[in-house]
């Protein structure tokens, strides 16, 4: 075997070791030798490898012999830093000690030439041979250059005090730490405790201690930095470790100029420390702190302006004469944008004006105008002068509200099959109900002329005769086509395929990925083990029992329909054995996933026994006769659509389709003329028949909530026993369900209720929607009116647009079904603006449900649509104001939506004449929105409360709210606590 033999193979077998030991022992021949053969070995394994490959666990074995063999310091330099070798982002290099062993049988200017040359190579502190390059400048005691990635670097790994008071490079790069970019970032999080260890401040803190370091480099160093300038985040290491050296008097004194140039200019943060340790001081030049505090007190930030005034204060009463010296400072805090700030000046002002010459007053004088007009008049009382006066308030009259136009009348139905046969039959909700009216009064009529109208949709049948579900209505319509064509062309559904690991895999293998930016998950993400997170849209995919029915992981299983057995109950097995080879390699692929799935838990479960559960439930389904989706499978509302077509397929077959259906709407908001429904259900009686259950129903459901008194009569002639129902029904009104709203949060992977238990920490809030009815009999209203699907995978949410129309007297009831799908993610159905528009539009009861809906298009970012629908409603009188200002509040302090951009819509309504109802719904909200004592107010309340001081005025409201007067009546300046008394008093005025 030859010397290459050799090395070959150590590298093949990933002995980085062994070929470290191997490569020291060369002499210069066999350097050589392996030096030669390298680059040829190299490209003939990339030529094997597909164009994304990487070298994976080739690329370290060939860095320790390119280091081992190659002569010139340049050669090895290039070769450590070839693309093709370089660390990939999940993986980094493991092969230093490796590398420095077959250096160290280099000559030492050698290895002192390489360590220079590659620290000049490094990028940042993640450069892979950042390692590398720091134990070969410790080894070989070479002056580490002028670099700011090396100090970088350097600085990445927090020492303990013992590991730093031994590191050669201490002398060298500690003075280089104020001076390097990126050194301020990359200690963004070190904390400010000694005790910490690992830590750069907690071992420098002790090498001070013992004098091993200096503290005049560190302090000169600090403020050196805080000279150079940047933002709070680049200097927050260096604010940590100059106040963990707490200065002395002396060294506070010795630095005192420095520390007043960075008063106007430095961030919040050093600026701060300055003003602190500044204030210790009792001999400094009043012409150098006029200046400084002339620059501070100009700052926005309002807490270190008034910390500014205090120092004023304090120079004012230790040096009287020099008051006229501060007076421009003090002007520059009397135009602060901070009431507070203003106010604290102003108080100043009057409190030394008797210090001030004319000229000082005539500086202060000058600013009056920006003063607001309570704060105007105080300061105009003792240096004179004319305040801003007092605003006038705004003269307002809101325009009346424009009642929007009444439901129109839906356009008649076809009045021939050629007419019939030229309509869209999906374009819109309407245009469906028209279809399905058209087809069974034409069947009954015409059908031969029906059948040759139909036969284009017929000839698309036999591809959807292979799915066991019909999930669409244009399914069913054109399964009815075919069954009118060729009446028996239906074989029946076939047994379910089971299928789809390959889905769940990729996901899986997905769900598994850290972030390399931070380690942490996204704040969509969910943590699941130590280092792995599993996707949302996996999450979402599990129910109480596995997976979801319906969800993108609905057919895992086997390709032989579930026969095969389960192993170790997580999946399916002895699948090999299918005859089809891409089914064999996603059976591999699952089990692979699933070997890495077990015991990881998953809302407290293990995540491969909800895999298992999920594919047994799927290989133990059963094809429904009629091919109706099961319940649960798809949203409530969709389903009872689906049972209707269901019901006129089920009715062509048997051959008992009646010539008219009951539930076809007359009105464009789904409602059902009550005479035209009678005059239907007078036509079926005559025919001896009963209706269809579910369009019955449906048609009950489409009734207006009141009849007059001639259609209760008229329906009480009916004979059927469908006709006395409906006659009971009209003669009631509809029975209203019981709706709401319960809000819930997810705290530390667990789930809890605001009305059970307050949050403790950070949560992420939801809601959960109610409806509730006391059973009716029949079965579709029951179902309607009683029952919410929170779902939101798979099928769940299709055609929201047509709900409206199944409901139109229950309008609360339909944005109960809407709730589960108004938060939601791109690639799921959401409610839009034009949904709640019909509800708007539609009748019955608003309650909870409603208002939400209505908060969370008011809460957008644009409101615009918001808006439009609160004024629909508040036209109609039909605005639910109190339950929308309770719901408005939570959504926007339990969720991500923005009181500032409903503030913004209330206000637009409110102008355009919804003036009383905003004010009410703000009254409403208020109480929820309001701070506790000795908190500060959530950002949009202080607006929300000056919107309602002003719309309470035109509204001309009175009657005090308990939690406003309590704020009202606490001592702060606060613009929020004034604008709480301005709306007090408005309200408990005569």
């Amino acid at each position: 075997m030859t010397l290459w033999d050799e090395v070959c193979d150590l590298m093949e077998d990933g002995d980085v070791a062994g070929l470290a030991v191997r490569m020291a022992e060369l002499d210069d021949a066999g350097r050589r030798e392996v030096a030669t053969e390298l680059p040829g070995y190299l490209k003939r394994v990339r030529r094997e490898l597909e164009p994304w490959e990487g070298l994976d666990d080739l690329a370290e074995p060939m860095r320790v012999a390119g280091v081992g063999s190659l002569g010139g310091v340049t050669a090895v330099v290039s070769w450590l830093n070839r693309r093709d070798l370089a660390a990939s982002r999940w993986n980094t290099f493991t092969d230093t000690e490796a590398l420095l062993e077959v250096i160290s049988v280099r000559p030492g200017e050698w290895q002192a030439d390489l360590a220079a040359r590659l620290a000049l190579r490094l990028r940042n502190r993640r450069s892979p041979e950042a390692p590398l390059v720091l134990a070969l400048l410790r080894r070989t005691g070479v002056t580490p250059p002028e670099h700011d990635p090396l100090v970088v670097a350097w600085v990445a790994v927090p020492p303990t005090a013992a590991q730093l008071r031994k590191d050669p490079l201490l002398g060298a790069l500690l003075p280089r730490i104020f001076e390097a970019q990126g050194v301020g970032r990359a200690l963004l999080d070190e904390r400010g405790s000694p005790l910490i260890s690992p830590s750069w401040l907690g071992a420098l803190a002790v090498l001070t201690s013992e004098g091993r370091v200096s503290r005049k480099i560190l302090l000169d160093g600090c403020v050196n930095r805080f000279l150079r300038g940047g933002d709070a985040l680049d200097l927050r290491f260096f604010v940590r470790l100059h106040e963990l050296l707490e200065p002395t008097y002396a060294e506070v004194e010795a630095r005192s100029r420095d520390y007043l140039r960075l008063l106007p200019v430095a961030p919040g943060p050093v600026a701060e420390l300055s003003l602190k340790h500044l204030r210790r001081l009792d001999r400094l030049d009043l012409a150098d702190v006029t200046e400084a505090l002339e620059g501070l007190l100009f700052r926005a930030e309002g807490g270190l302006v008034r910390a500014g005034l205090t120092w004023l204060d304090q120079i004012v009463r230790q040096a009287p004469e020099r008051t006229d010296e501060l007076a421009p400072a003090l002007a520059s805090a009397l135009g602060h944008e901070a009431y507070a700030v203003q106010e604290r000046a102003v108080r100043l002002a009057v409190k030394h004006v008797r210090h001030l010459t004319p000229l000082g007053a005539e500086t202060l004088r000058a600013v009056l105008t920006t003063l607001p007009p309570d704060l105007g008049r105080q300061l105009a009382e003792a240096i004179g002068g004319e305040a801003e006066p007092e605003e006038e308030p705004e003269v307002f009259t809101p325009p009346e509200l424009t009642v929007p136009e009444p439901p129109g009348p839906l356009p008649a139905l076809p009045a021939s099959v050629a007419e019939f046969e030229n309509t869209a039959w999906l374009s819109t909700w309407q245009a469906a109900e028209s279809w399905l009216a058209s087809f069974a009064r034409f069947a009954a009529e015409d059908r031969e002329a029906l059948r040759t109208a139909l036969a284009r949709h017929a000839r698309h049948a036999p591809g959807l005769y292979k799915h066991h579900e019909w999930y669409s209505v244009s399914d069913w319509f054109t399964a009815m086509a075919a069954e009118l064509v060729t009446p028996g062309a239906d074989p029946g559904p076939s047994a379910p395929e089971v299928s789809g690991w390959w889905t769940l895999a990729q996901d899986l293998s997905v769900a598994f990925q850290t972030r390399e930016e931070d380690g942490r998950p996204s704040p969509d993400d969910l943590p699941v083990g130590t280092r792995g997170y599993v996707n949302p849209s996996f999450t979402d995919s599990i129910g109480p029992d596995g997976l979801n029915p319906g969800s993108r992981y609905d057919d895992i299983g086997s390709d032989d329909g579930g026969s095969g057995p389960v192993v170790d109950g997580a999946g399916p097995g002895g699948v090999e054995s299918g005859g089809d080879g891409s089914v064999v390699e996603e059976a591999r692929e699952f089990r692979n996933v699933l070997s890495v799935a077990r015991g990881v838990p998953v809302m407290g479960r293990s995540l491969s026994s909800i895999i298992g559960n999920g594919w047994r439930q799927q290989a133990s389904r059963k094809p429904r006769p009629d091919r109706l989706p099961d319940v649960g499978r798809v949203s409530v509302p969709h389903r009872v659509l689906l049972r209707r077509c269901a019901e006129v397929l089920a009715a062509l077959k048997a051959g008992r389709l009646p010539p008219v259906l009951l539930a076809t709407p007359t009105h464009d908001t789904g409602h059902l003329d009550p005479a035209e429904f009678l005059t239907r259900m007078e036509a079926v009686e005559a025919t001896g028949a009963e209706p269809l259950l579910a369009d019955f129903q449906q048609a009950l459901l489409r009734l207006p909530r009141t009849a007059a008194p001639e259609i209760v009569a008229r329906a009480a002639r009916l004979t059927s026993k469908a006709g006395r129902r409906a006659a009971r029904w009209l003669a009631d009104g509809p029975a209203d369900p019981e709706t709401g709203v319960r809000w819930k949060y997810t705290e530390d992977m667990r789930e809890h209720y605001f009305d059970e238990r307050e949050p403790r920490g950070a949560f992420r809030g939801s809601m959960i929607e109610q409806l509730r009815i006391a059973p009716t009999g029949l079965t579709l209203v029951d179902e309607l009116l009683g029952e919410v699907s929170g779902a939101r995978w798979g099928n769940h949410g299709g055609y929201l647009e047509w709900w409206p129309s199944f409901l139109p007297s229950h309008r609360d009831a339909v944005a109960a079904h809407y709730l589960p799908h108004l938060t939601h993610s791109w690639e799921r159905p959401m409610v839009q603006p034009a949904h709640v528009e019909m509800l708007a539009a539609a009748d019955g009861p608003a309650g909870d449900a409603t208002a939400l809906l209505l908060a969370f298009f008011l809460a957008r970012p644009h409101p615009d649509e918001g808006v439009r629908l609160l004024l629909r409603m508040a036209a109609r009188g039909d605005l639910p104001v109190v339950a929308l200002g309770r719901q408005l509040a939570l959504l926007t302090t339990r969720t991500e939506a923005k009181l500032p951009h409903a503030t913004a819509g209330l206000e637009q309504a409110a102008r355009q004449g919804a003036h009383w109802e905003v004010w009410a719904v703000i009254r409403a909200a208020l109480p929820h929105l309001l701070p506790k004592a000795g908190e500060r107010p959530a950002p949009g309340v202080t607006d929300l409360v000056t919107l309602g001081a002003t719309v309470a005025q035109w509204a001309g409201a009175r009657g005090e709210i308990p939690e406003v007067t309590a704020v009202a009546g606490r001592k702060s300046s606060s613009r929020f606590a004034r604008e709480c008394r301005r709306l007090r008093d408005l309200l408990v005025r005569p």
